[in-house]
């Protein structure tokens, strides 16, 4: 995950920040916000990470030299 954000942060600015913003807020415990997969609607925690948890997504902002807050 730490290598693709690398990838996002020369490449994609607005997508990096805004996953960024998603990383931060699950690593404080948050589901990350919505997500519509198919025709029903769940968050970017359940959709995507839901074994991760807040330790794991610190680890991808340390990673990333980023903080919790921003």
């Amino acid at each position: 995950m730490v290598r693709r954000m690398k990838s996002y942060q020369k490449d994609k600015i607005r997508l990096y920040e805004r996953v960024l913003g998603e990383i931060r807020d699950m690593a404080q415990g948050g589901d990350g916000g919505p997500y519509r997969m198919g025709y029903t609607w769940t968050t970017v925690r359940k959709a995507y990470f839901a074994k991760w948890t807040d330790a794991q997504f610190v680890g991808v902002l340390d990673g990333l030299g980023e903080t919790l807050q921003t």
